[in-house]
């Protein structure tokens, strides 16, 4: 942890692994080229402790709540 109990931004190996997201939208998100949505910004929270800029005001109250409301959901793949 670092200043005020902040997590820096995780790598982008670590991003990849934790979240399972594409290679391609984990270098955008941390290049900040797009910003990701509100549930997989709670869900990056909590597998790499980093809170994008889109949760970064919110309290782990707020997070909680924003959470259950709004689940975050890895993309279907397509059946081949």
């Amino acid at each position: 942890m670092c200043e005020q109990g902040v997590m820096p931004k995780p790598s982008f190996t670590s991003l990849v692994e934790a979240t399972g997201i594409s290679r391609g939208y984990a270098s955008d998100i941390l290049r900040g080229e797009q910003a990701p949505s509100r549930p997989l910004a709670v869900h990056i929270y909590r597998k790499t402790g980093w809170k994008h800029g889109r949760i970064a005001d919110l309290t782990d109250a707020q997070i909680d709540m924003l959470e259950a409301i709004e689940p975050w959901a890895p993309a279907k793949q397509d059946a081949a």
